[in-house]
């Protein structure tokens, strides 16, 4: 798997930050923050393999391969450790760097990461892939957001479009599959990052229930949680405002 992901770099001066999108997102998830994380650290925003303009080529799926192909970006990109932003499944990868690579990171910004939730919604992973049609699209949708109105027309038109795109929807069955499965390694690498002493914080949305914070998981990984009322599974997107405040925050105290 090709470690060229695709990517844009947003400021000039400071630490690398290394931002990884949710299942089904692309690097534009992260519009309305990567300016503010931009103004103390070198933000990269990658297309994850399977999405975006990013190579289709996923391997079996599983976070394992994709986990690989961060790291070797990572490798080839950065000359010293990178705050780690990610979201959902892109948070999940961030811990998985993080008990693997711990010479690559240098802090943890999770935003309702897969796994640290007590399940992630198989339901949603098995139909993503598969819509078809507008409706479709803003129904399941409105179903991971605080307040449906956000999800229109327009950004159910865009999603389909992007799963039209040749290869887009098989790669995305092979990773919805592999994160199914991936429970018990990312409880495992949250416990050992647990016991380090690098810096982390978890963001959650107060309404996204089905992905509720796990007392167990959050326990062991030791980080300090925020939850935002009315947020869902999107906090970056539903609430950019609390969530710039909350990543500055966290870049001035690491350094």
């Amino acid at each position: 798997m090709s470690a060229d992901l695709a990517f844009l770099a947003v400021g000039d001066a400071g630490p690398p930050a290394l931002l990884l999108h949710g299942f089904g997102s692309d690097r534009s998830s992260w519009r309305l923050n990567q300016g503010e994380i931009g103004k103390l650290a070198r933000s990269v925003a990658v297309d994850l393999p399977g999405h975006g303009k990013s190579t289709l080529d996923v391997g079996d799926g599983s976070l394992a391969a994709l986990g690989r192909a961060v790291e070797a970006f990572a490798e080839r990109r950065f000359s010293e450790p990178a705050h780690l932003f990610g979201h959902s499944l892109g948070g999940a990868l961030a811990v998985d760097l993080a008990h693997r690579r711990p010479d690559l990171v240098r802090s943890l910004f999770l935003v309702a990461p897969a796994w640290l939730g007590k399940r992630v919604d198989a339901d949603f992973l098995a139909r993503y892939p598969e819509m078809r049609t507008i409706e479709e699209a803003e129904a399941l949708l409105r179903g991971i957001v605080a307040r449906p109105r956000l999800v229109g027309r327009q950004m159910a038109a865009a999603v389909l479009a992007e799963l039209d795109r040749p290869g887009i929807r098989p790669a995305l069955r092979k990773i919805a599959a592999g994160l199914l499965h991936a429970g018990p390694a990312v409880a495992d690498a949250a416990a050992a990052v647990g016991r380090t002493p690098l810096p982390r914080q978890v963001v959650w949305g107060e309404a996204d229930l089905t992905r509720a914070p796990d007392e167990t998981s959050l326990g062991a990984f030791r980080g300090e949680v925020k939850v935002l009322p009315d947020t869902g599974h999107l906090p970056h997107m539903e609430n950019p405002a609390a969530v710039n405040r909350l990543m500055r925050a966290h870049l001035e105290a690491v350094g």
